[in-house]
Formats: C-alpha cells, sequence, structure tokens
C-alpha cells in the first residue's frame, strides 16, 4: 500500500466506506496490478478463503487467469474500458460464474493511469432461472393451450379489438401488441394463438424485461456446448417454439444488436444458435408487445425501426382502463367472483358506493391494478354481502401518480452545497436520492426508462425508490 500513488491513496481514504456498503462485488487494483480494494462480495463469488487478497497480484489470486484474458490487466496496461462486459469464468471452487462487469482504468490528474476500478454482478442465477424457465414452458404449454382465453369487457372498441385479433390469427403474419402495462397484452396474444390454427403446437412467452440483456440472446436462440467456458447444448425459445407461437413481451428491452437478429428470423425464418457452425430453422410465429409509444421508442433508439414495420403487419392498440370507464364494473364483478375464496365469508356484487370508488380512480396500473385493488378489499371486509368498500391504503396508494409530471430538469452534475453536509455516507444517499428524481422526471415517470437512464435494473431502481420514499410522478425541488 505505501507505493499507491496519492490520488489512488486519496479515492480509497474517501470511497472505500461508502463501496463497502453497496453490497456489490467492487475490486481496485493499483499500477502494478496488486489489489488494494477487494471486498467480501467479490471474495464470495470468486470462491476465495480467508484474508482478502490485499497486496496481492491478480494473476495470484485467480492462477487460472491468463494475462490476456484479464480485462482488469488490460484496462491497466492499454487503457481498455469494459462497459457491461459479459464473461463465464470459472472460480476457486471449480464453480462456473456468469459474471457482467464494467471494468475502467482510473487516471491521476496527468492522465496517466495509476490503478483500475471493477464492479459488477453475479447473473448465475438468472442463467440457472433462465434454464428453468425454458423447461418449464416446454412441460407446461400442452396444460395451457387448453386454457381458453377470457378477456372480460363490454367496452365497444375491446369488443372490435377481440375480433380483430381472431381475424389477425388466421394467418401467420406477426402481430403487434401495443398498451400501457396491465392491459391484457399477453391475453390479447393467447388470444391470437388460440384462434388460429397453430394452436394445438407451443405458446411460449418471454419478457425481454425480465432478463438481463446477456441472458436474452440465448434465452431465444440457444447455446451448442463450449459456445462459451460452461455453456451446454440447450433449446433456445424459438426451437421450443416451432410450429406455434412466441410472444415477446417488452420487446424495447432487447439489445439493439439482438433485435436486427431477430429482424433476420422474421425475413428468412433462420438463427444461429450461439457458438453454431450452422444454422437452424424454425415456424415460429411472432406476436410482440410494446408498453410504450412506438414512435418514442424509435426516437430514443430503444426500438429499431425497420423492425417495428416487420412485425407490425397487424397490430393491436389496447386502449387503458381510464379511457374505457364501462369496463370496471364487470371486470370488478369477476375479480370478486375469481377471489372468494379468499374470504372466510360470502361476497356476491358490489356496492353503489364502492363502484364509485372505483369509477374515480385514474388506474396507472390498469387492469392487473383493478385485480389488486379487488384481492385487497376482499380481504379488508369482515362482514358478508357486496362488496362494500376499497381498501383505504389501496386508495392513498392510487393518488399518488394521478398528475402529469412537470418538465424535467436537467440531471445534477455535482451535489449542491446544501447536499454536502454531513458524513459520506449521508452525502451518497442524499446525491443518489436527487439522481433518481432527475432520472424519473426526465423519464416522465417511467421507470424502466429512469432505470436505463441509470444504467441500473428496475427492480433495483424500485428498490432504491421505496427506501428513499420517492413518490412516482411527483417533482421535487
Amino acid at each position: 500500500m505505501s507505493e499507491n500513488h496519492p490520488a489512488l491513496a486519496s479515492a480509497l481514504s474517501l470511497f472505500s466506506r461508502f463501496f463497502d456498503l453497496i453490497h456489490q462485488p467492487i475490486t481496485i487494483i493499483d499500477r502494478q496490478g496488486r489489489f488494494v480494494y477487494y471486498n467480501q462480495e467479490s471474495a464470495d463469488i470468486d470462491g476465495y478463503r480467508g484474508p482478502l487478497p490485499l497486496g496481492q497480484h491478480v494473476l495470484e489470486v485467480y492462477p487460472r487467469l491468463a494475462e490476456e484474458k484479464s480485462t482488469m490487466l488490460d484496462a491497466l496496461k492499454n487503457g481498455s474500458e469494459y462497459i457491461g462486459n459479459f464473461q463465464v469464468y470459472y472460480n476457486q471452487d471449480g464453480k462456473p460464474v456468469d459474471f457482467q462487469h464494467t471494468t475502467v482504468p482510473l487516471y491521476d490528474e496527468a492522465h496517466r493511469i495509476i490503478g483500475v476500478i471493477e464492479i459488477g454482478r453475479d447473473l448465475s442465477d438468472f442463467r440457472r432461472l433462465q434454464q428453468q424457465v425454458v423447461a418449464l414452458n416446454r412441460l407446461l404449454y400442452d396444460g395451457n393451450r387448453h386454457d381458453s382465453v377470457n378477456i372480460v369487457t363490454g367496452n365497444k372498441t375491446m369488443r372490435a379489438l377481440i375480433r380483430k385479433a381472431r381475424r389477425l390469427a388466421q394467418n401467420s403474419a406477426p402481430v403487434m401488441i401495443v398498451g400501457e402495462t396491465g392491459t391484457g397484452k399477453e391475453l390479447f396474444a393467447r388470444l391470437v394463438h388460440e384462434s388460429s390454427p397453430r394452436a394445438d403446437k407451443p405458446f411460449i412467452a418471454l419478457n425481454c424485461g425480465a432478463l438481463p440483456a446477456s441472458l436474452i440472446e440465448s434465452a431465444l436462440f440457444g447455446t451448442v456446448k463450449g459456445a462459451f467456458t460452461g455453456a451446454e447444448n440447450s433449446k433456445g425459445y424459438l426451437e421450443i417454439a416451432d410450429g406455434g407461437t412466441l410472444f415477446l413481451d417488452e420487446l424495447s428491452a432487447m439489445p439493439f444488436d439482438l433485435q436486427s437478429r431477430l429482424l433476420r428470423f422474421l425475413q428468412e425464418k433462420t438463427y444461429w444458435k450461439l457458438g453454431s457452425s450452422r444454422a437452424s430453422s424454425a415456424d415460429v410465429r411472432i406476436v410482440a408487445a410494446l408498453n410504450e409509444p412506438p414512435s418514442q421508442l424509435i426516437r430514443d433508439k430503444r426500438l429499431r425501426a425497420d423492425l417495428f414495420y416487420r412485425l407490425c403487419v397487424g397490430i393491436l392498440s389496447l386502449p387503458p382502463l381510464r379511457e374505457r370507464p364501462d369496463d370496471i364494473e364487470p371486470l370488478t364483478l369477476h375479480f370478486i367472483e375469481k377471489h372468494s375464496a379468499l374470504t372466510n365469508h360470502a361476497i356476491h356484487g358490489l356496492s353503489e358506493a364502492a363502484l364509485a370508488a372505483l369509477r374515480r380512480k385514474p388506474w396507472p396500473g390498469n387492469v392487473r391494478m383493478l385485480e389488486n385493488v379487488i384481492v385487497r378489499s376482499l380481504t379488508a371486509q369482515e362482514a358478508p354481502g357486496p362488496l362494500a368498500a376499497i381498501a383505504e391504503d389501496e386508495e392513498e396508494w392510487l393518488d399518488l401518480s394521478v398528475s402529469p409530471p412537470a418538465p424535467a430538469p436537467a440531471l445534477p452534475v455535482r451535489p449542491s452545497v446544501s447536499v454536502l453536509a454531513g458524513g459520506l455516507t449521508a452525502q451518497v444517499e442524499a446525491l443518489e436520492r436527487q439522481l433518481i428524481v432527475g432520472a424519473l422526471n426526465q423519464a416522465e415517470g417511467k421507470v424502466s426508462r429512469a432505470a436505463e437512464l441509470l444504467q441500473i435494473s428496475r427492480t433495483t431502481l424500485h428498490s432504491k425508490i421505496a427506501r428513499h420514499g420517492i413518490h412516482i410522478g411527483v417533482v421535487e425541488s
């Protein structure tokens, strides 16, 4: 540690406590390639036993690692940057680790490299879960295809969309479904499948927003043993859905380069598994869904225009619940009947007061949100009879996002003087809150977009929003 550059030593003194608190694997090496920071999260992933290897060289800690394969040493030697890099390696226990990381060199005032920092996350559980989901999809589609789709509605627009979906189902052209979260996009995708000649073949759903970007490719196309370290022969969703329908939800969460590969499949009906030396083919109908306006997604470079136009041969645009208030009563009665077993006494029907309360709400979460409200209200009611009232805490929650956000301020570049009061932990917490509020405002309250601006997952952002007590849709000064 005595040979550390003064700037590196100062940075370590300032930030090491913060690094300890964020519970993510972080490592820092000095200009000799020795670890000057290596936290417990890194040790857990690496299977490293004993005292943390501070002062040891990278190649001493990773004896199986070739120097030319080390991203940290490459960054140290050549100034290379690795942003969101994905790699698979074996740790000291011989366990394969799916690791996504960002590795960048650290510079002094003269722009000389004085060290390297790497921050990452272990995606091994995601890969195992993805493989389990693929297997479950294969097992369950036989049962799912016999479940008739029931879209409850009395709305003229929705009834027209149901008829249109059934017409589109009669050919194999791709279909694009656009609608806010909770409007029933997957129900319509299933309706298209069940109404088509493919109804006795698989219906497979992949939520592109639920998987890390680095895993979507292998989930979609499958892998060949040896494609990367630890890779095995595995079927992707295209292969599993052969002859049937593949539903791609939150399509805009798919990486841009992967969207081009999907476009190629739509044009040629062939694809390449990861690591394969030959093309595979599949007869799959693609139904895709977006929860934001396509024009905005295309402008933001989150959706390829050519892919959108290739998919929207048939397009279904689902209206939000606030634009079809006539559906609130039939949907509520349906959910009361569906979830009546949650209570110990008979609840049938709906009081006028409860119906009036439901009709006053804007329903930003649409039908899914309405169902959750009814479930909570059913469990809160203490006497038999019609549903009498809406759960009080749910009423408060619904009021959080009723007004449109104000124009977004620019994201702060540095903390203000007031932020700098207090210790380092308090400063960091205050700055993080300020950045999250700025990102939410810039994203007009859309959590998925704000997460992209902040370069963190939506799950992480939701957790931070809750921790800081931030109300989505409320602009703070």
